[in-house]
């Protein structure tokens, strides 16, 4: 089988994307359970781009009848950017938060 563009590229993105990944626990910007979901994400896209029945597999696991299997990869994908979305707005109010005690610890001192 000779691979196409469509699969060596994204193999090269998510080959790149992992790098980061490991690169920033590295630098202990991500956690070990935030590299390993980066990982598991990026290590499927490689297994679903080599290996295309990977996705009927997954489409039938999770009983959704799917013409196209990327209909169920679609589906996974936008349940994990709004799982993502919401991490991030978890963050964000924390920060937020710590914001706000700092200035008012600012405040009192002076």
């Amino acid at each position: 089988m000779i691979p196409t563009a469509l699969q060596i590229s994204v193999t090269l993105f998510a080959l790149f994307a992992l790098s980061r990944a490991f690169l920033r626990m590295k630098g202990h910007q991500l956690t070990m359970s935030q590299t390993l979901f980066w990982v598991t994400i990026w290590m499927g896209v490689i297994v679903v781009v080599w290996i295309p029945w990977t996705a009927y597999a997954i489409s039938k696991t999770l009983g959704i009848d799917a013409r196209q299997p990327i209909d169920t990869l679609i589906y996974i994908t936008i349940v994990a950017l709004f799982y993502l979305i919401y991490r991030m707005h978890v963050k964000q109010e924390q920060v937020e938060q710590e914001l706000t005690k700092l200035v008012r610890k600012i405040a009192m001192k002076k």
